[in-house]
C-alpha cells in the first residue's frame, strides 16, 4: 500500500482531526475518492480510484437490483443521477448497463457492481454502507438483500463492514452471518449507542458534527467502534474526530 503520511498530515491539516493518542483513525475514501473528486461518487474511476492512493479503504453506497445483484448507487431514484427512471431495484443488472451516471462533465460512468469492485481492489477493506429502496414487498426484499451480503462475505471474508440506518435489516444480517461487522448508522447519539451495544453490533456511524468526543469515548469503553462522516472543511480541533476508528474523508491529497 502505499505511504499514508501524506494522506494522514493533509487530514490533520483540513479536517482538523487526528489521533489522540489512544486512537490512530483509519482514513476511508467517502464513495471512493470523497465528494471533492473529479469523479461522481461511486463511481468506477472514483472506487478504484480510492484503492490506490493510500487510504486504509473506501465506503460506497450499495443497493440490490431486480436479479439481486449489489451495485454501488447512492439515490433512491435513477432519474436522480441517470436518464434512465425508477428504482435500482426494479431494473435487473442488464437492464442498468444502459443507465450510466452522468457526471458533471458531461461524460457517462458506468453503474458499479460491488462483487466485482471487492475482486479488484486487493485486501483492501470496503464499507457498505446499504441504501434500502425495495420496489416490491419490504420484508422479502430485505431477506434477498441480506442473502447477497451473506453470500458476498463468504467469498471475500473478512473484507466488508456493513453500515445501516434500519435495525431490522441489521438483525436479518445478524442472525444470518454472525461473522459480519454490523455498524448501526444513528442520527443521535445517545440513542445510536445504546441501540448498537444492547443489540451487539460492531460500531456506529455518525456525522461528525453530531457526536462529541466524549460520547465517542463512551462508545468505544462500550466495545463499539466509531466512524464518522461529513469530516471535510475547517472543524479546528474536533475531539470527536481524534478519538473515532475511522472517519470517511472528502479530500484526497492530489486530487
Amino acid at each position: 500500500m502505499p505511504n499514508r503520511l501524506p494522506l494522514v498530515a493533509l487530514a490533520l491539516a483540513v479536517i482538523g482531526c487526528g489521533p489522540d493518542g489512544t486512537t490512530t483513525p483509519k482514513y476511508i475514501g467517502h464513495g471512493g475518492m470523497g465528494a471533492g473528486a473529479a469523479f461522481p461518487m461511486n463511481s468506477a474511476e472514483a472506487l478504484i480510484g480510492g484503492t490506490v492512493v493510500g487510504l486504509d479503504g473506501i465506503e460506497l453506497d450499495v443497493q440490490l437490483t431486480a436479479d439481486s445483484v449489489l451495485v454501488a448507487y447512492h439515490a433512491g431514484s435513477l432519474a436522480e443521477l441517470t436518464a434512465c427512471a425508477g428504482k435500482v431495484n426494479a431494473m435487473t443488472w442488464e437492464q442498468l448497463a444502459g443507465c450510466p451516471v452522468r457526471g458533471e462533465d458531461d461524460t457517462d460512468h458506468a453503474i458499479v457492481r460491488v462483487d466485482a469492485l471487492l475482486a479488484a481492489s486487493g485486501g483492501m477493506e470496503l464499507t457498505l454502507d446499504v441504501k434500502l429502496f425495495a420496489e416490491g414487498d419490504w420484508w422479502p426484499y430485505l431477506e434477498t438483500f441480506s442473502d447477497a451480503l451473506v453470500r458476498l462475505h463468504r467469498d471475500r471474508p473478512g473484507r466488508i463492514l456493513v453500515e445501516c440506518q434500519v435495525d431490522d435489516f441489521l438483525r436479518l444480517l445478524q442472525r444470518k452471518d454472525p461473522s459480519l461487522r454490523l455498524y448501526l448508522y444513528g442520527t443521535q447519539a445517545e440513542a445510536a449507542i445504546r441501540r448498537a451495544a444492547t443489540s451487539h453490533y460492531a460500531g456506529i456511524t455518525m456525522d461528525a458534527t453530531g457526536i462529541d468526543g466524549e460520547q465517542v469515548r463512551t462508545a468505544r469503553e462500550l466495545g463499539l467502534e466509531v466512524t464518522l462522516f461529513n469530516v471535510h472543511g475547517w472543524f479546528g480541533e474536533r475531539p470527536s474526530c481524534r478519538a473515532a476508528d475511522r472517519l470517511q474523508v472528502d479530500r484526497i491529497p492530489g486530487r
